[in-house]
């Protein structure tokens, strides 16, 4: 043992050690360089906090409330910075899932800056006009007959309706009493099934226009049907799908953008797999 305390390594060794306590008590933990202390604020990045402020509440800040976003700004960009001194963001899922965001809507700002033609808009629409239809309307009034199982005997029903020619004013009389609506002025496909159940709408579509029909089944029963009029789906004009064509459009060169964006960033980078997932990666 008194051989290894007078060997000069381990003299040179306790020399350091008792040199670094020192410092440190003298000069207390490494400090951030003196650059990393220094928050500026120019004309820059006080247009940047006046044009957010414009965006929010749609006018100038007062003096006062410009003071109190530069102080505000000086407190985040100070925590900020102490954050990153004290390591915070490695290994951070948050901050990590932040940073990640703000590249995509760096790479999607890189599609949206030029403005959508009208030859672009009505390509699209050309292309896929089946995706711009306008549903189809139906007016109707129904006999809902509670009880009423035997279909041969409410056909032979509706025979003798469009023989006398009742109305269906007359028809609704012979209704059974429920909460189901007798009359259904021009309504969509989708709000008639939600009232009487999927497929209701499909099997109305099939009748005849102004005559009793049925029976129909639907989730509550059978009904009659007396079909006042039935508008088929059709593509809705170019005008009342303009914009809804631009903001696709914008979403779509959005995205081309960002895969553009990544696939050329992900050139710059060596990709190494290893273990599994190397072996995930050659199957």
């Amino acid at each position: 043992m008194r051989k290894i305390i007078k060997h000069p390594v381990f003299q040179i060794l306790c020399f350091g050690v008792l040199l670094g306590t020192t410092l440190l008590l003298i000069y207390g933990p490494r400090q951030p360089e003196l650059q990393d202390r220094k928050v500026v604020i120019d004309d820059a990045d006080l247009a940047h906090m006046v044009a957010g402020w414009q965006r929010t509440w749609k006018r100038m800040p007062t003096r006062e409330e410009l003071q109190g976003i530069m102080n505000s700004y000086v407190q985040d960009e100070v925590v900020y910075r102490e954050a990153l001194n004290q390591g915070m963001d490695r290994n951070n899922a948050t901050v990590k899932r932040a940073l990640i965001s703000q590249m995509d809507m760096l790479a999607e700002g890189q599609g949206s800056e030029r403005d959508i033609s009208e030859e672009a808009i009505k390509a699209y629409y050309d292309l896929r006009k089946e995706q711009f239809v306008a549903p189809a309307l139906l007016k109707f009034h129904q006999v809902y007959l509670k009880d009423e199982k035997d279909s041969t005997a409410m056909t032979a029903l509706v025979s003798k309706w469009n023989r006398e020619g009742l109305s269906p004013e007359e028809g609704l009389k012979k209704a059974s009493p429920s909460l189901l609506l007798p009359r259904i002025n021009l309504q969509t496909t989708d709000v008639i099934d939600r009232e009487f159940g999927n497929g209701f709408a499909a099997a109305l579509s099939k009748l005849p226009v102004r005559q009793w029909s049925g029976p129909v089944r639907s989730g509550f029963g059978y009904h009659l049907i007396y079909l006042d009029s039935l508008i088929p789906a059709a593509p809705l004009p170019l005008e009342n799908v303009k914009n809804e064509i631009a903001n696709m459009l914008q979403y779509e060169e959005k995205q081309a953008a960002k895969e553009q964006f990544y696939t050329e960033l992900l050139q710059q980078y060596e990709i190494i797999y290893q273990g599994m997932a190397k072996d995930l990666i050659d199957e």
